[in-house]
């Protein structure tokens, strides 16, 4: 009867220790490979296009063990897996707000706009020109505000010029700039302009007279 009990008790506890060996060198066996492998199912994609281009680099650059180690990563954790598609979030579609005509009128005539860095007085008037009719036509609030823009476009060209009228485009382009000065009702502006043109240059007389008619219509 001893003799049996003895055999199972032997059986028992053998069985335990071949377990507990077995966890031992499961243990000890994660410890020497266990930097170099990584669960398949925990590496993400992205970990191993880092681990491609990092094993790339080494083959480049003939580092061997590196290579080594590596390619023994990226087998046991990344060769041949299929990395669950990411589901794009469905877009939320905002209602569009129907666009004013003002605020239509506003981006069209925008779009013509120079440079503001343009050394070319033309392209300064024909802003201003821009500028004034937005003024007019965009949206009101920002009447204001488009009509200082002209303004400081229009002493910008002026600048370029220096007021002289003595040149058939120099007159062209003073013309324009009286016409643009009447048409945002700042005649003070053009007068003395026309005044500053007389003192720099010997303009003659009936372009004078021509130059005063437009701010006096």
């Amino acid at each position: 009867m001893k003799t049996t009990e003895n055999k199972k008790y032997y059986a028992v506890y053998g069985i335990i220790g071949m377990v507990a060996l077995f966890l031992i060198g499961a243990i000890f066996g994660y410890i020497i490979n266990g930097s170099n492998h990584v669960n398949r199912s925990i590496m993400t994609e992205q970990q191993c296009q880092m681990l491609t281009l990092k094993l790339s680099n080494a083959v480049n650059n003939s580092r061997y063990d590196e290579i080594e180690t590596l390619n023994k990563i990226y087998s046991e954790n990344c060769l041949n897996r299929n990395f669950p598609k990411q589901v794009e979030e469905e877009k939320i579609e905002k209602p569009q707000v129907p666009e004013t005509t003002c605020g239509q009128i506003e981006r069209i005539l925008t779009e013509r706009l120079y440079s503001v860095d343009s050394p070319d007085a033309d392209a300064h008037i024909d802003n201003a020109k821009i500028y004034a009719n937005l003024s007019e036509r965009g949206c009101a609030e920002n009447s204001e505000k488009y009509k200082e823009l002209a303004k400081k476009e229009l002493e910008i060209a002026r600048a370029l010029n220096d007021d002289r009228v003595e040149y058939t485009d120099e007159q062209h382009d003073a013309i324009e700039i009286v016409e643009t000065y009447k048409r945002l009702q700042m005649q003070q502006e053009a007068e003395r302009m026309i005044e500053k043109a007389k003192k720099l240059a010997n303009p003659a007389i009936d372009f004078i007279i021509q130059l005063e008619k437009i701010i006096e219509e």
